[in-house]
């Protein structure tokens, strides 16, 4: 492992798990990742997540919400907030004088949020005009459609963003309750990357988040669902392009096996020069948006095809979509040895580039340990990739391209 970078995990007394990277580097990366999104949401706190990032920016004991733009901005590197299914990340990546300065803000702002009720109130009309500018967003209207209809009981079902309805009824006290249960250090991953060694990265962290206090312990509620194999048509006013969805889950495959599917998606729907561009694009003049994409999240498990096309051509668009996976599934389609290269290439400049970059290798590591993978599989990942034949591109096609959910929303 030491070949690719260098780095230590560490576990602080009150449960907050550290991972510090010696690099390098001019600069330093402090990431900042809670086990808490819209998965972990009940039906009655769904956006709730997505609520309090933005709420971590309204203000603390010591600092206004203007102070805290300030702050982020007087740091002159790049800052980062996200909330997605699985996690809640704060992020900064600045110059490696910075280090201690950023550390102290984002400890800050994730331990000692008051969430300000006048700030509240301007935050729900902030997060609902998003809610409204999403569904505006026909890709992304899309995929909430799809996810709707391929699961029954699964938070895929629900947006990150939650309903204007929950949003509006959300009251200070429900934010409080909220934060407390999951905004605890034995529910926190920290990632450093910075040129100070493990010793004086990992002070910096127990100075400023030493004293947060381990809350209860989570009972993690995830839990996996098989997408439901249906197709179906719906309509919305005022779209120019019809857009087509496949969904499939893959819950049965092992970690190997994923990598294969990860490799294989790069030929297939990922790269500039896929398989579905060619055909979809190139051969027939579909589409101009043609991809596909792999989520190995624990408990959520899906590739998704994504594509449009015209009224006149959006039947002929799911055919050659569907002709692609059966060949790809019967071995019509042959990787030979230079394309199988090609792809494992791919995959391994996408990995390694990760190392190269701090804020890049830092984010990495964060989410492997938020996703339950091993960080020490990093190298034996990487000899895996040399090891794939295309006997296993054909054995994992054959176990995910099966009973997809296909969504295809039509013009009114």
């Amino acid at each position: 492992m030491k070949s690719y970078f260098d780095y230590k995990e560490h576990v602080l007394p009150n449960g907050l798990n550290l991972i510090t990277v010696k690099k390098n580097t001019n600069f330093t990366s402090v990431q900042i990742g809670l086990k808490v999104g819209a998965l972990y949401e009940t039906l009655n706190e769904k956006g709730l997540s997505h609520l309090i990032e933005h709420m971590l920016f309204k203000g603390t004991n010591k600092r206004t919400n203007h102070n805290i733009n300030d702050d982020l901005e007087e740091r002159a590197g790049s800052y980062d907030a996200y909330t997605n299914y699985s996690s809640t990340v704060l992020a900064i990546t600045a110059l490696k004088d910075e280090f201690e300065n950023s550390m102290e803000l984002l400890s800050d702002m994730i331990m000692n949020s008051t969430f300000p009720k006048d700030e509240l109130e301007k935050e729900k009309k902030v997060v609902i005009s998003e809610i409204k500018s999403s569904l505006d967003d026909v890709e992304e209207y899309s995929f909430r459609k799809i996810n709707s209809i391929a699961f029954k009981d699964h938070p895929l079902r629900y947006d990150i963003l939650g309903t204007k309805k929950n949003i509006n009824k959300f009251s200070r006290k429900d934010i409080i309750k909220f934060y407390n249960k999951y905004y605890v250090p034995n529910n926190c991953v920290v990632s450093v990357a910075s040129p100070y060694s493990h010793e004086e990265a990992k002070a910096m962290v127990e100075k400023y988040f030493g004293i947060w206090k381990e809350g209860n312990s989570i009972k993690s509620p995830l839990f996996a669902e098989k997408n439901k194999p249906t197709k179906k048509i719906s309509y919305k006013d005022n779209i120019s392009q019809n857009t087509l969805i496949f969904l499939y889950t893959f819950h049965n495959l092992t970690r190997r096996e994923e990598l294969v599917l990860e490799t294989l998606n790069y030929k297939f729907g990922e790269s500039a020069n896929s398989i579905l561009f060619k055909c979809l694009r190139e051969d027939n003049g579909f589409s101009y948006d043609v991809y596909s994409e792999v989520d190995t999240t624990k408990s959520i498990k899906t590739l998704c095809i994504y594509t449009t096309a015209s009224d006149s051509d959006i039947v002929d668009a799911q055919k050659v979509i569907e002709k692609s996976i059966t060949d790809i599934k019967n071995g019509t389609i042959v990787f030979d040895e230079k394309t199988i290269n090609h792809m494992k290439k791919l995959v391994k400049t996408s990995l390694l580039s990760l190392v190269e970059d701090c804020g890049g290798l830092a984010h990495f590591l964060l989410t492997q340990r938020i996703m339950e993978h091993s960080i020490e599989s990093f190298e034996e990942e990487l000899k895996i990739l040399d090891e794939i034949t295309k006997e296993e591109f054909l054995h994992v096609a054959n176990k995910v391209f099966n009973n997809p959910t296909i969504h295809t929303l039509m013009s009114k």
